[in-house]
């Protein structure tokens, strides 16, 4: 580390630093940290000095030997990553304090020796809860209303409210570090022990992995003889940045999920179809939705006294349509609707270079459509009830389309293009309307029909509300979840239904 380095900590750590400097090198694994980090490797520069001055406060982990959020997750309130690591290093390990802990859960199910026990991995934790997060929460409520155990792994605490949320649905959860894998990389030895540890100590019947970005739990599961599910909610063919990052085609990644998993449980049939000819155990299980909580969302009341308020939600990235977005608003002008334009989501650089653009060109028109960022909401109904329409206007196949069910559930009709999973949500002509691939003068048409009229606009949502109640509501859920499971555990899930039955 250089002089300036050294200042900067100082700066930003004061008296401490010293301490936590030590601390950092004596945990510090460069080599775990550049594999596991391919951005901070691709850099190039002095990985220890990255992890000591940024890697420590973006929340990413120093070594497989220590969670150093999952340690500072004990505290009360939970420690900063700098005072976890002095904490830990100085007065921690010498009272033999766990560097990787297991928090209890509040599933309190008696035990039965016939009760099935899984063993489910997240794929990532950030400080934003995101769909694969909600959709990980919802498989959990579902399992343990199937009378399934589960105990969670995490590979960090970075999100001490998301693991509240865990513990409140599942056994225990453990926090290891581990991150996703890449074509020819192996996994680190120490990353394998840890999860075969735990595999063992909580007597787990199978894996599940929440993702098809894992290998080490397979690998470990492998191991122990213990067959693995892998929960498919990716399209690779369609996702070159999902390939870029695991250092794979396509092809690869379908080959490597179908030749480290048991049964495939995909989301859609749109990605169980990714997998027809691969000759691999499928079994569907779209996403839910918990509607006791949407029906609080008042329905449409059309207003003509205001504009019409259109929405985008997510991930606000071109590949989601983002120019699109821009160019349905200034459509909506040219066609004299009313309308107002809202982003809900992160800003992002793409988001700014489009605004960016879009204040020098049009600086002086005043024909151009409102566009709005509302900036990220962390309960989705909040955005959706200051909207009259959603749009879903990805150039990448969506393998379900979370936000667009949420409207649904919000009983705001839906105008998506015609790809992806998103005919498999969106009756055209019933809950919403359907346009080709990248028609934004289609999508124009249809929400100029929306806007003409009202009755129509709420008819169109109080049938969307129904139909994420029928198809993907508790129950739905709960019913695709004891088929998929039957599929590698018949007499656990017959004996579990005969349970619930009886309650």
């Amino acid at each position: 580390m250089g002089w300036a380095q050294h200042m900067k900590g100082w700066r930003l750590h004061g008296w401490r630093y010293p301490f936590l400097c030590w601390a950092v090198a004596r945990l510090f694994n460069k080599q775990w940290y550049l594999q596991n980090n391919p951005d901070v490797a691709a850099e190039g520069g002095n990985a220890f000095a990255h992890g000591l001055l940024y890697g420590l406060a973006e929340g990413r982990e120093l070594s497989p030997h220590i969670s150093i959020s999952g340690y500072g997750y004990c505290g009360h309130p939970p420690w900063k990553p700098s005072q976890a690591v002095i904490h830990y290093w100085w007065w921690g390990r010498w009272r033999g304090l766990s560097p990787l802990p297991r928090f209890a859960g509040t599933d309190t199910q008696m035990s039965r020796r016939s009760q099935l026990c899984l063993a489910v991995f997240a794929h990532s934790v950030g400080t934003r809860l995101y769909g694969a997060e909600r959709s990980l929460l919802d498989v959990l409520s579902t399992l343990k209303s199937l009378g399934v155990a589960t105990v969670v792994v995490v590979p960090n605490a970075s999100n001490p409210s998301y693991l509240d949320a865990l513990r409140h649905v599942s056994r225990s959860v453990y926090v290891v570090p581990y991150g996703w894998w890449r074509e020819g990389e192996a996994d680190h030895p120490v990353t394998l022990a840890s999860i075969q540890s735990l595999l063992e100590a909580s007597h787990a019947n199978a894996v599940y992995v929440n993702t098809l970005t894992l290998q080490a739990p397979a690998v470990v599961a492998r191991r122990l003889g213990l067959p693995v599910l892998t929960h498919v909610r990716e399209l690779p063919v369609y996702d070159h940045g999902l390939c870029h990052a695991l250092n794979s085609s396509a092809q690869g990644v379908v080959a490597h999920a179908v030749t480290h998993s048991d049964l495939l449980v995909v989301n859609s049939q749109c990605t169980a179809n990714a997998f027809q000819y691969t000759g691999a155990p499928v079994a569907i299980v779209p996403n839910t939705i918990d509607m006791s909580g949407w029906q609080a969302v008042p329905a449409l009341q059309p207003d003509r006294q205001r504009p019409l308020r259109i929405g985008l939600l997510g991930s606000l990235i071109h590949k989601k349509g983002l120019e699109d977005f821009v160019a349905l608003a200034d459509s909506l002008v040219h066609k004299g609707v009313a309308a107002e334009c809202y982003l809900y989501g992160e800003n992002t650089p793409d988001l700014d270079a489009l605004l960016d653009q879009r204040r020098k060109v049009d600086k002086a028109s005043g024909n151009k459509g409102s566009v709005f960022h509302k900036g990220y909401v962390q309960d989705p109904k909040d955005a959706l009830s200051n909207l009259d329409v959603v749009v879903n206007l990805s150039h990448f196949q969506e393998s379900f389309g979370r936000t667009v069910l949420e409207a649904m559930a919000a009983a705001r009709p839906v105008v998506a293009y015609d790809w992806g999973a998103l005919p498999e949500l969106v009756v055209h002509g019933e809950t919403g309307f359907l346009a080709p691939l990248g028609d934004v003068q289609r999508v124009a048409h249809w929400i100029e029909v929306l806007a003409n009229n009202p009755a129509l606009l709420a008819s169109m949502g109080r049938a969307g509300r129904q139909r994420a109640d029928a198809l993907f509501g508790t129950k739905a859920h709960q019913a695709a979840m004891a088929h998929a499971l039957s599929r590698l555990f018949p007499t656990v899930v017959t004996e579990v239904n005969q349970t619930n039955g009886s309650r």
